[in-house]
């Protein structure tokens, strides 16, 4: 009797041994963050316009490899490293494009153009954009280089084509994917603008 009383005991102690060694040796989950792109804050531009023309996102096309849920990091000009614990809270290229038309749409009044959101049938122009590249690298600089065209709604005339590469440098992401979100939209704001400016471009005479 002692003796199977004294192996239950061995036996329950090795397993409380093993128990506790799997606590210490677990590590520690991170919770991962999600980001969104910023769009142009509101209170710059009055909302007050003259025109009636309106504009629509056609589409906004991303490369692959910005389309995974982490957020890519450039560390070469051929490689990309994703953030695990960083991630987009929508699909990059659908979240691009409502951040776009939110932009246009605060846009109007600086631009003279009333880029309004309506109904796809409604709407006077389209936009179709093709991204290039729309990243951070591991120094924080950020480039955005993008491609549009401007169509009539109705016909699908070509209306103006134009281009940009854009530019911007903040601190280094490491650890502080936040700065890569900012970066990011700045750099969406800035493509907002020269689309409106092409925009205004294509209805003079």
């Amino acid at each position: 009797m002692k003796t199977a009383f004294h192996s239950r005991r061995l036996m329950v102690m090795a397993l409380a041994s093993l128990s506790l060694t799997g606590c210490l040796l677990r590590t520690a989950t991170v919770s991962p963050r999600h980001f969104v792109l910023t769009p142009i804050p509101v209170e710059e531009f009055s909302d007050s316009s003259n025109s009636n023309l309106s504009v629509e996102i056609g589409f906004v096309k991303l490369p692959g490899y910005l389309l995974r849920d982490s957020i890519a990091v450039r560390a070469g000009p051929n490689e990309i490293e994703y953030l695990q614990n960083a991630l987009w809270g929508e699909r990059l290229d659908q979240c691009l494009e409502r951040t776009l038309t939110v932009n246009l749409r605060r846009l109007r009044s600086a631009n003279g153009v009333d880029l309004a959101n309506l109904p796809r049938d409604q709407a006077a122009v389209k936009v179709l954009i093709n991204i290039e590249q729309f990243d951070v690298d591991t120094g924080g600089q950020g480039v955005l280089i993008a491609r549009w065209r401007i169509i009539s709604s109705d016909s699908n005339k070509l209306l103006n084509v134009g281009n940009t590469r854009l530019v911007r440098t903040a601190a280094a992401p490491r650890g502080k994917p936040e700065v890569i979100a900012t970066t990011l939209s700045d750099l969406t704001a800035q493509l907002s603008r020269d689309v409106a400016e092409s925009v205004r471009e294509s209805r003079r005479p």
